[in-house]
């Protein structure tokens, strides 16, 4: 695992004083690695590894479970920053005396979305933001394509989805959107979300999050050109770009955000 030296020393340093907590959070970016993390904790701990979808049934099962088992178990529920108010109360009562045999980690993207009670129970542990370097020792890609993955990815997550769609021929599509979006029909402006994952889980097609801070690099990118050149509309274009994907980049960061809906007022502003 890569990236998180400083957090898996804590955590190892926890776990040797027999004092990592029984009831934990995990706090970091889509693809930043919890779930990975995970696994290391629990190869750490010695214990066996249960992931847990964040539904109130799940959980409730979760709990009778954990006052029955024998041998030590981690309970991993992901993707918690969606659990529900009946879910996150019915965890409560579990984690004010957390079975004996139990370890439960919650995996979320924003700690905001989870209760105070909570998270006055729990160990709080954030994942570390990854450098270029990290990020190009894991990419393993040519010299050509450095550049790219610097731009464009912040966790190894966006490295997979990046090489898996193809560096190169992603970053010609968002160079043709932008220069092309403008003078187009609104009817084939539209045609460009045919293109483009909302979930995460389509390898067909281009990952949201990645498609946004690719136009907004295009944008830069042909934004110094202008500048350059003198090119006064130009310099008004690419400006306008950079300032409307910008806003719809920290939307993105909003939990529950229907993404195509954005998408569609991402293209209606440019």
């Amino acid at each position: 695992m890569i990236g998180q030296k400083n957090l898996l020393k804590i955590i190892d340093e926890q776990i040797m004083m027999d004092e990592f907590p029984r009831f934990s959070i995990v706090v970091g970016a889509e693809w930043s690695g919890k779930k990975t993390l995970s696994y290391e904790v629990a190869r750490l701990l010695d214990v066996s590894r249960v992931f847990i979808e964040p539904k109130v049934d799940a959980i409730r099962e979760m709990i009778t479970n954990a006052y029955k088992i024998a041998s030590p178990v981690l309970y991993v529920i992901l993707d918690a920053d969606s659990m529900s108010i009946q879910a996150k109360n019915a965890l409560l009562k579990v984690c004010e005396e957390t079975p004996n045999n139990a370890y439960i980690m919650m995996l979320v993207c924003d700690v905001n979305n989870i209760l105070d009670t909570l998270k006055s129970r729990a160990g709080i542990y954030h994942m570390q933001p990854y450098t270029p370097a990290e990020l190009l020792a894991y990419a393993d890609v040519s010299k050509e394509d450095e550049g790219i993955i610097t731009d464009l990815c912040e966790t190894p997550g966006d490295v997979d989805k990046l090489l898996s769609i193809g560096i190169n021929e992603f970053y010609a599509y968002v160079e043709k959107v932008v220069n092309n979006v403008a003078s187009v029909s609104s009817a084939n402006a539209f045609k460009i979300a045919n293109q483009i994952d909302f979930k995460g889980n389509d390898p067909d097609k281009y990952d949201m999050m990645l498609f946004l801070r690719a136009f907004k690099s295009v944008c830069g990118n042909e934004l110094k050109k202008a500048v350059a050149d003198n090119d006064i509309e130009g310099q008004m274009w690419y400006s306008a770009g950079i300032r409307v994907v910008s806003n719809t980049l920290k939307q993105m960061n909003i939990t529950g955000i229907n993404r195509s809906a954005l998408l569609d007022i991402f293209i209606l502003d440019i």
